[in-house]
């Protein structure tokens, strides 16, 4: 187990150095940008937006491009395309920048950076000199909602080459529908450029989600070891966020081309399964005790809430299923640190990782919301993957100082354990085995030693007159006798060989695999040794005390009874014929001594 606990803190610290790489690299196109915009301007943000809120989504191009509409456009006043959650749909149109300044290169590109909008028609200017109006219009449709093969460039967001001969006095228009926020930024790239960046982007997603599937494949293997409820819950809720994410960042609709109902609802059934799995993690790595009603009550609360988040996603109602799962994860992960904070008083020493990671997730999801109703200039997607992926570290640090506490509490328990077996098992004068466990034992290894045709030898030991030096010297120094008699017999006998105080003075021994023949010089030595020990149950007194020892060896039609009936009769024979002395049964009594 330590080894373990080894094991799984190096590879916390290596997922750790992994959260600093993605950090970096999910900061360093955003340096790039700037460098670029200030050194190259091969980047440029678009921020010239008009805007038209379509309600009733019946107007079409025609209309909206028609001189009836010229003067309903309104100024946009924010840098980035930021609407909310809304059931309107939305005309944008602006200009493209202009390249006689060589402010940008041909070769363009387009970019509409959002991977969740559901529809989105494009509309860019063409020069046309066989047009009555010298112009017409590039059109390209992509979305959620729609096919990948509509993409022109195969990246997560939407991307479309700029035709060389676009139109710089014309709008650029735009057609934007969804269920989901509508936070568009717009920026127009030059091809080489965009391909850096490309890159960079593309490697952080590869780190991000390395690093949340070699949390899942980790943890994982822990659970198939240790079969805790803790280790499940954790996989399912990094399962389900990881498929999240993949479906937040568009990369899912890259590799799975499926009908919108079928793309939509796994996202909705995704959503709600982590955020589910993430509530029963909480509680079950927390160890929340039932008779926590409040915590129980709100956990019900929230586990109905992110179901009915769910159902109506399914079902298409993704404005009201945004709203809820809006608020849940705004709330849920407050709910969760406060949990959190409450057993870490109660003296539940894991919670203090679990309450910084949820805090971190916290802050990520924060700004991931508010991003989808307050325009700004950050970039809220890699907050959330940052925040998500330190989560998922620390989570695994939480649960390994988890594992490592339940680990210590359960080896004091077992000492604890073994103290009150062994007490229960144990002579408590001499520490020497009890009577209760000698028949248990016993038979264990008759069992074994008939199995296996192995000898077996039993001894029975009786303390010479101890009932004359009992009453003569008193019970204090009689059990004084009785206690040096079991180190001595300690002292003789090698650590296989089990010695049983069977009660008052008479004593027992098992030999395992040992004859009756060999058993009799180790029966002398005791006798022996304890022979030539000396006492002083009063002053200027000294006293010795002797054994008889009866021995007996095993025959192949033995029973407990048997086998000790014939060596406590030898140890009678020894204490008829003179005391001080060892008999042992082979085919006939022998006496020695």
């Amino acid at each position: 187990m330590v080894d373990g606990n080894k094991l799984m803190l190096k590879i916390s610290r290596i997922s750790l150095l992994l959260i600093l790489i993605t950090i970096f690299i999910n900061g360093l196109p955003n340096v790039v940008f700037a460098w670029q915009r200030l050194e190259q301007p091969d980047v440029y943000s678009i921020t010239n937006f008009e805007i038209i809120e379509d309600v009733n989504g019946v107007y079409d191009f025609a209309a909206i491009n028609s001189d009836a509409f010229t003067n309903q456009f309104q100024q946009y006043t924010e840098k980035v395309i930021s609407l909310g959650i809304t059931k309107s749909v939305y005309w944008i149109r602006f200009h493209l920048p202009h390249n006689d300044n060589k402010a940008m290169e041909y070769d363009q590109l387009l970019q509409l950076n959002n991977p969740n909008i559901d529809k989105i028609d494009v509309f860019i200017p063409v020069a046309d000199k066989s047009s009555s109006l010298g112009v017409q219009y590039f059109v390209k449709t992509v979305g959620v909602s729609r096919p990948s093969t509509n993409r022109d460039v195969w990246d997560n967001t939407w991307v479309f080459p700029i035709p060389h001969q676009f139109c710089q006095d014309q709008f650029v228009y735009l057609r934007l529908e969804s269920s989901s926020a509508l936070r568009l930024p717009v920026l127009v790239w030059q091809n080489k450029s965009f391909l850096s960046q490309a890159f960079l982007k593309n490697m952080g997603f590869g780190i991000f989600y390395g690093i949340l599937f070699a949390m899942f494949l980790y943890n994982l293997f822990i659970f198939s070891v240790l079969r805790d409820k803790a280790y499940l819950f954790y996989i399912l809720y990094i399962g389900f966020m990881l498929l999240y994410q993949l479906q937040v960042h568009g990369h899912l609709k890259l590799w799975l081309d499926t009908s919108y109902q079928i793309y939509n609802s796994i996202f909705w059934v995704d959503l709600a399964a982590a955020f589910i799995a993430s509530i029963y993690f909480t509680y079950n790595f927390l160890q929340v005790h039932h008779e926590d009603a409040p915590w129980s009550k709100i956990r019900k609360a929230f586990v109905g809430m992110a179901i009915v988040q769910g159902i109506l996603g399914v079902w298409g109602y993704n404005l009201w299923a945004n709203q809820i799962a809006h608020g849940l994860g705004l709330v849920g992960p407050l709910f969760i640190m406060g949990l959190a904070a409450f057993r870490f008083r109660q003296g539940f020493r894991p919670a203090r990782y679990y309450f910084l990671a949820w805090g971190i997730l916290s802050v990520g999801i924060v700004v991931w919301v508010l991003a989808a109703y307050i325009p700004d200039t950050f970039s809220a997607i890699n907050y959330l993957m940052v925040a998500t992926a330190s989560e998922s570290i620390l989570l695994s640090f939480a649960l390994s100082d988890r594992f490592k506490t339940m680990r210590m509490k359960e080896l004091v328990m077992k000492k604890y354990i073994q103290y009150y077996r062994d007490l229960s098992l144990t002579d408590e004068l001499t520490g020497l085995y009890n009577k209760r466990y000698l028949k248990k034992r016993m038979k264990q290894e008759i069992d074994i030693a008939h199995q296996n045709g192995e000898q077996l030898t039993l001894m029975v030991i009786d303390i010479d007159h101890f009932k004359s030096y009992n009453d003569r010297y008193g019970h204090w120094e009689g059990d004084r006798v009785l206690l040096r008699f079991g180190e001595v017999l300690l002292t003789v006998l090698e650590s296989w060989h089990l010695a049983f105080r069977y009660g008052g003075e008479e004593f027992v021994i098992l030999l395992p695999n040992v004859s009756c023949e060999d058993a009799m010089p180790i029966a002398e030595s005791i006798r022996n040794k304890f022979k030539n020990e000396e006492f002083t149950p009063v002053s200027n007194i000294k006293a010795t005390v002797s054994v008889s020892i009866g021995l007996a060896e095993l025959r192949s039609d033995d029973t407990v009874e048997s086998l000790f009936q014939r060596a406590d009769d030898a140890m009678y024979k020894a204490k008829t014929t003179g005391r001080n002395r060892v008999v042992y049964y082979a085919d006939q009594v022998k006496a020695s001594g």
